[in-house]
């Protein structure tokens, strides 16, 4: 439930372009050094002399196959973790993180377990104008909650929104 003082967070549709490609490639690669793997071996045998180069035309496609099938598989994982993935910004009282695709989560950082906040971007972030919220807190459990995906300036904007107050708690 939505009301004036709980904001949703913007998530940029970068941050799904980025994480389709950043899973697709993570579970292509087992495939990929599997097929290469295997054609070295199939090489190295072709020369010893112990079969001919057709093997390799039955071996090879379907392990290209399996990286293709991979990079599928962390295609639509991402999209599923997108689709999942919200931060709510609840005004004087703290912010909600949710995500998850098979195990989901719900965290809650109310403002007076705030330490220090960060706001990062590597070079896909830069490239695509998104940044990192990091929310570091007190205590063991989840101490340190990222929020991907924002626009830069939202980023600081909320930084800048959850600071003052916590500022004024340790005067």
């Amino acid at each position: 439930m939505t009301n004036e003082f709980n904001q949703p967070i913007e998530r940029l549709p970068a941050l799904l372009r980025y994480w389709r490609w950043r899973y697709g490639l993570s579970c292509a690669v087992p495939g990929l050094a599997l097929a290469l793997g295997a054609s070295l071996l199939l090489l190295r045998s072709a020369a010893a002399g112990r079969h001919g180069p057709d093997l390799a035309y039955g071996v090879l496609p379907a392990l290209a196959g399996l990286a293709l099938l991979g990079f599928a598989c962390g295609w639509r994982y991402a999209s599923l973790r997108f689709e999942h993935y919200r931060a709510e910004h609840h005004i004087g009282e703290g912010v909600v993180l949710r995500s998850g695709v098979w195990w989901r989560s719900e965290v809650w950082v109310p403002i007076a377990r705030l330490q220090h906040l960060d706001v990062t971007q590597g070079p896909l972030d830069r490239r695509w104008g998104m940044a990192t919220l990091s929310l570091h807190t007190a205590g063991n459990h989840d101490h340190h909650i990222r929020i991907d995906g924002l626009p830069l300036a939202q980023a600081h904007a909320l930084r800048e929104q959850l600071l003052p107050r916590q500022a004024l708690q340790h005067e």
